[in-house]
């Protein structure tokens, strides 16, 4: 384990990156951005399928009634859709539309495109290293949540 001084600038550096994830490509220099949200609800339904409200709010560890205003909002956007549940199932499912789908591609690109720039001294292997650390940082919180975020992702988004 490292030292208190470690974990203390770990536990900084992390609240600043996750704040600067939310700036690193700014509406003003594109036409349309999606909000934290609705990024997050597509990016899930993409990696995992289309999913009813309660399920989302399990994978999130939120409550249904947090979950259900976000996905109505996404909704209402034109970023998702009800469905018949494709195994049959009782429960409506969600998934991304079309424009749902084009969105968080470009939501995805440019946030690229802005690390691209935040990273352009760095070597490969150095941004290999802080993917790989970060990854295992999220599984490891995901393994203690027992709510493990599918990775079969669309490395093109």
């Amino acid at each position: 384990m490292e030292s208190d001084d470690s974990l203390s600038e770990l536990v900084y550096e992390h609240m600043l990156l996750s704040r600067y994830a939310l700036q690193g490509a700014p509406p003003h220099s594109r036409t349309e951005a999606l909000d934290r949200s609705s990024t997050v609800l597509l990016a899930r339904l993409q990696a995992g399928g289309p999913m009813s409200v309660a399920e989302l709010a399990q994978s999130f560890g939120l409550d249904i009634s947090t979950v259900h205003r976000q996905v109505a909002a996404a909704m209402k956007g034109g970023l998702i859709e009800r469905i018949q549940d494709p195994e049959g199932g009782v429960a409506r499912k969600h998934q991304a539309t079309k424009e749902g789908a084009r969105r968080l591609a470009d939501e995805f690109r440019a946030r690229r495109e802005a690390s691209r720039r935040f990273l352009a001294d760095w070597s490969p292997e150095d941004i290999t290293t802080l993917a790989t650390l970060t990854r295992r940082f999220n599984e490891n919180v995901e393994a203690s949540r027992g709510q493990a975020w599918p990775r079969d992702y669309d490395r093109d988004v």
